[in-house]
């Protein structure tokens, strides 16, 4: 049921659907910055990574969540799940544009762009050799850091994968990736020369590699734990700059606290963004939305983009290894961070609603731990006796109804929101963030399901409905699909009770 943008902006990109609970990637590349002046490198599709879709190539039918199916990385990823390093030029010329290399280097350089362009007959092989031929040539005092020495490694990283030598292209990038870090952990030389701008500037980078290192990884674990060492000094960075973050974190030490001690999360501990306090509609008559949080998001720049991409990224990998719990805890940090951070009003809603739809598998997971222990009494009753067993049955079930409550109130106050403004309904079709219309199809789907798994038959049918027809309007297929899909099991189940209420004939 979470499902993500099939375009942001004016970027598309495809949903991967099987019946699963294990997301997977479709990278299809989108622009982070199409304004930025400081990558070169490689405009092409990316492909998604093999060890999550294996996860989908034979889909578990005895998935308890049958209404569950639109779910994969993309779907979690409110930006965008990868991105096209966007400033280098079609004509291949970007990488000699910005900054000025020797004669000896430019002139591999430029039998390197040869080569791999039309005019060279797109020999990689070719273009790999003059790139590294570049690369020995480049100066010692030019930084191992700098936009001049690390572009040419990017473009010996894109032979190679073109060339189809994956693994040594994925060793490209860890060796670049290895030097970010220790740089910005200050276990380098490097680090005491790199000025506070200079270490933004170098996070965003060190999160772009990290993001596109993925497509090639094939572990999934060491995918989690190299993203979580990433965006930890992301995290240290930020929280350096930003008062508000040590606020967040404040907070977050309490509620881990009232874990530790055994005590459940109420519906109190959980807040929603969405509502008219703080996402307005402009004054004028457009339907355009506005954050009004007076949010200082400097801290944040200029890598928030690519944080959130990574942080969905790693929310997806704990799906990968079943971690819900995980999945969870990091989605609900990552919506609030990015109410912080001052993101786009459409990219918070969408984020909400995939929070909801995380909300609704912690519920069935904890459904299926509940009929676990259930099942285990039938078989041995004296374990009604055991004050152990019914103190975590009454937590599981505790658990169970908050998550079922929150999970209605992300739906909720999105829906809501959507019912208020009048304006948003009537320029739903003008919004350049198709997330907007996203998000609250996708609420509109999930308070359809949850109305049905009540037996509200009628009121389940019309959202459903509804959510068919705002799905259309976005070409959203796959939400058609899904919807019209619970729209026939609440045809199936209104048979039913037509039979049960006839009359049985008898023969006399």
């Amino acid at each position: 049921m979470i499902i993500a943008h099939r375009r942001l902006l004016l970027q598309g990109r495809r949903l991967i659907i099987n019946n699963n609970l294990i997301p997977s990637i479709n990278t299809k590349i989108k622009h982070f910055s199409t304004h930025s002046q400081q990558w070169n490198s490689f405009q092409q599709i990316s492909k998604p990574p093999n060890q999550l879709l294996q996860h989908f190539s034979n889909p578990s039918k005895k998935d308890p969540s049958k209404w569950y199916l639109i779910i994969g990385m993309a779907a979690l990823l409110t930006i965008g799940s990868g991105f096209y390093f966007d400033t280098f030029n079609e004509d291949k010329t970007g990488i000699l544009k910005d900054y000025k290399y020797n004669p000896e280097v430019s002139k591999y350089l430029k039998e390197a762009v040869w080569m791999e362009s039309n005019k060279g007959n797109y020999n990689y092989s070719e273009a790999l050799k003059y790139y590294a031929m570049a690369l020995n040539e480049m100066p010692n005092h030019i930084s191992k850091l700098s936009d001049a020495y690390t572009r040419i490694e990017l473009k010996i990283a894109e032979m190679l994968e073109r060339l189809n030598m994956f693994d040594r292209s994925k060793d490209v990038y860890n060796e670049i990736l290895n030097r970010f870090y220790l740089a910005l952990s200050d276990r380098s030389d490097i680090s005491t020369k790199i000025s506070v701008n200079e270490r933004a500037e170098l996070i965003r980078k060190d999160l772009r590699i990290l993001i596109k290192s993925l497509e090639l990884n094939q572990d999934i674990q060491f995918g989690k734990k190299n993203l979580l060492a990433h965006l930890l000094l992301v995290q240290e960075e930020i929280l350096l700059k930003s008062p508000e973050l040590k606020e967040f974190f404040d907070r977050k030490r309490e509620r881990t606290s009232k874990l530790l001690k055994g005590q459940s999360l109420t519906v109190d501990d959980f807040q929603v963004f969405v509502n008219e306090e703080n996402i307005k509609l402009d004054k004028e008559d457009n339907g355009l939305m506005i954050l009004d949080m007076n949010k200082n998001s400097s801290a944040w720049e200029p890598f928030k983009e690519e944080l959130f991409v990574a942080r969905d990224l790693y929310t997806a990998y704990c799906l990968s290894s079943k971690d819900i719990a995980s999945a969870l805890t990091c989605k609900m940090t990552t919506v609030e961070w990015m109410v912080m951070a001052d993101m786009p009003p459409g990219q918070i809603l969408l984020a909400q609603a995939n929070l909801g739809s995380l909300f609704y598998l912690q519920m069935e997971k904890l459904d299926a731990d509940i009929e676990q222990i259930n099942s285990k009494i039938q078989e041995n009753p004296d374990l009604l006796k055991d004050d152990t067993i019914i103190k975590a049955l009454r937590t599981l079930n505790k658990n169970k109804r908050n998550c079922l409550k929150m999970t209605e109130r992300c739906y909720d106050s999105i829906l809501n929101f959507f019912n208020k403004n009048k304006r948003l309904r009537y320029h739903i079709k003008d919004q350049l963030d198709t997330s907007i219309l996203q998000a609250i199809a996708l609420s509109t789907y999930g308070k359809g399901v949850l109305v049905l798994n009540d037996g509200l038959l009628a009121q389940a049918e019309r959202l459903l409905k509804d959510a068919i027809t705002l799905a259309k309007e976005e070409d959203f297929k796959e939400l058609v699909n899904e919807a019209s899909k619970e729209l026939e099991q609440v045809q199936t189940l209104r048979l039913e009770q037509q039979h049960i209420s006839e009359p049985q004939k008898t023969i006399s």
